[in-house]
């Protein structure tokens, strides 16, 4: 069982929460329902270092299919994203 297998969801969310507070300050106060595209806080460029970040925290081996702004829409879409593509 791999080291990402082993998080609990608490892990997952706690890891985006604090990269997207980290990273982009105007999200600081996010919440799962927290537009990130939209709003102009994730551009394109902040798009491309999300989907690098989350291919080397959880281990996901990215696709094409996967850099659809769909995966990116909100902190909750995020999470979802990590838990469809770690099980």
């Amino acid at each position: 069982m791999s080291a990402v297998t082993m998080l609990v969801e608490d892990d997952i969310e706690s890891i985006v929460y604090g990269y997207l507070r980290e990273r982009f300050p105007p999200l600081a106060d996010c919440d799962a329902d927290t537009p990130l595209i939209e709003t102009g806080a994730l551009d394109s460029l902040g798009f491309l270092e999300l989907m690098m970040f989350l291919s080397e925290k959880f281990g996901i081996e990215l696709t094409d299919d996967d850099f659809d702004p769909s995966n990116l829409e909100t902190p909750g879409s995020i999470i979802a994203f990590i838990r469809r593509n770690t099980r």
